[in-house]
């Protein structure tokens, strides 16, 4: 009886060895995959630019804009930014933003609503890998 518990114990110890935590990734994925891929980027981007659209005190910025075109646009170019294999097509951001006249205050709303989903979404490692990548665009964006 003792000898069996004691294989029964050792299996388990050699199994329990054997199986890596769920947050443990390989290092060697692209941070495209430990996101989540394309429908976690398209969820995040689509909550995202759904609440900065309908919020009063940044929804100026998207008045007239094709809000499917657009987030297809920011998906392929958030793809692009963490490893994926897409292609983004769209202009930079300091074209696509000149004539808008984004605040600070309208850009830090528009972050604050990307962490939002961010946190819903996506680990903290990864949020503050791709929060890194994004921020220099600030300088692109701001225009005041």
């Amino acid at each position: 009886m003792r000898n069996n518990f004691l294989m029964i114990l050792m299996l388990l110890l050699s199994s329990c060895a054997q199986v890596q935590p769920l947050s443990h990734q390989p290092e060697n994925q692209s941070l495209f995959e430990r996101i989540g891929g394309l429908p976690v980027l398209t969820l995040v981007v689509s909550e995202t630019i759904d609440a900065s659209a309908s919020d009063p005190k940044i929804k100026r910025s998207f008045d007239g804009v094709k809000l499917s075109t657009l987030k297809q646009s920011v998906v392929d170019q958030l793809c692009v930014l963490t490893g994926g294999n897409c292609v983004y097509e769209g202009e930079t951001m300091k074209n696509s933003h000149r004539d808008l006249k984004v605040t600070t205050a309208e850009f830090e709303l528009f972050v604050e609503t990307f962490r939002t989903a961010l946190n819903k979404h996506v680990g903290t490692k990864e949020k503050n890998e791709l929060l890194k990548i994004l921020a220099p665009m600030k300088r692109d964006i701001v225009t005041d």
